[in-house]
């Protein structure tokens, strides 16, 4: 099988290559074709699902500003790309706006079961301090010492699930919003190959 001269997915110096047989696979998964020279469709994934993934695992593709799509002669679009160049940055802004809008639903989440989360560290503390008190003194140790570390630790794994959604979660997010950026600032341009398909 002859593949294009291109990488038929990878970067240049400049640009990120990406070969597709048919332009709707940038936005639609087609069926998986393990011997297509496309890695896209050989996965059977959509492209621009790909290339964010790509965008998010490496970040020094974040610096690229062309990308090139390659397709085979018969398939490059009349009107040289210009049609696809607007889906795929009005896709990329639909995206952007939801994944903000679910960044800002994470903090608000996180900020709520935080609240609850120190609500009840203080009362976990509260319970702990009183089996260190003189108030349980005629209990077994054991028992007065397992109740007492017990609900101390009870309390502060109760708050860790609130200081992983303000502090961990945002971080994935907050790399696919660049990820969505840094594709939205990519020039398009359409390349074809009749080596392709």
């Amino acid at each position: 099988m002859k593949h294009n001269s291109l990488p038929t997915n990878g970067e240049t110096s400049d640009e990120l290559v990406m070969t597709l047989t048919d332009p709707a696979h940038l936005f639609n998964a087609p069926p998986a074709d393990p011997l297509s020279p496309s890695p896209i469709e050989a996965l059977g994934i959509a492209g621009v699902d790909h290339l964010l993934s790509r965008l998010h695992m490496d970040k020094k593709l974040l610096r690229l500003r062309k990308l090139a799509l390659v397709f085979p002669a018969q398939n490059v679009p009349e009107d040289g790309g210009e049609r696809i160049m607007l889906a795929l940055h009005r896709q990329v802004e639909l995206r952007l706006a939801e994944q903000r809008r679910e960044l800002r639903n994470t903090y608000r989440n996180g900020w709520r079961a935080l609240m609850i989360a120190v609500g009840l560290l203080a009362i976990s503390l509260a319970i702990s301090s009183i089996f260190a008190s003189d108030f349980t003194e005629g209990m077994r140790p054991l028992i007065r010492k397992t109740f007492e570390y017990g609900f101390e630790i009870i309390g502060w794994v109760i708050l860790w699930h609130p200081v992983d959604v303000i502090v961990f979660e945002p971080l994935t997010m907050r790399w696919r919003i660049k990820s969505l950026q840094a594709l939205a600032a990519m020039q398009v341009v359409v390349r074809s190959s009749p080596e392709v398909g």
